[in-house]
């Protein structure tokens, strides 16, 4: 695994839960520490540990380079040997997440150990890779059109009441 050096890290962006759970760039900085920071490359999956729902990334560009922020866990799978996606698409799957859980009082405990994954041959886990990869864009692309209806329907009632549009 590739790391930084030590300390130095808080000008790194840093990769957090909540930019994993919400689709986002790496948004978080980490305080000094002598611990040497973990790097996301390309292909990496992140998953994170806290929560209460079935939910793993695979960074790509725009998120590579960030520091691994704090309960998440970073898999790097030998792309000859595991595609990312194939891999990201069944750790996201509700049954695999359930059975990886621990439920102590509210919260909700992921052990990625006990998660399940399939072999397939490498064209095989390239199709589903490929089936999850599709679905994670669709997702996204019903994320940003909710975020924009939202942001229409609160600036047509902005729009309402300070006079800019009639109400016919």
């Amino acid at each position: 695994m590739r790391t930084g050096g030590h300390g130095g890290h808080a000008r790194v962006p840093a990769l957090t839960d909540h930019d994993v759970l919400a689709g986002t760039a790496p948004s978080g900085t980490l305080p000094e520490s002598e611990e040497e920071a973990v790097l996301t490359e390309p292909g990496d999956v992140v998953v994170p540990v806290l929560g209460s729902g079935a939910v793993a990334r695979v960074v790509d560009e725009t998120s590579a380079g960030a520091v691994l922020g704090r309960n998440l866990v970073l898999l790097r799978p030998d792309p000859a040997a595991l595609d990312a996606w194939f891999l990201a698409g069944f750790l996201r799957g509700t049954a695999n997440h359930r059975q990886a859980s621990s439920y102590a009082s509210t919260a909700t405990r992921l052990d990625v150990r006990r998660m399940r994954l399939p072999r397939l041959p490498p064209d095989e886990q390239r199709r589903y890779g490929a089936r999850f990869r599709a679905l994670d864009a669709f997702e996204r692309a019903l994320k940003e059109a909710g975020r924009l209806g939202e942001q229409l329907v609160r600036e047509t009632y902005d729009n309402l009441t300070n006079g800019t549009i009639p109400p016919n």
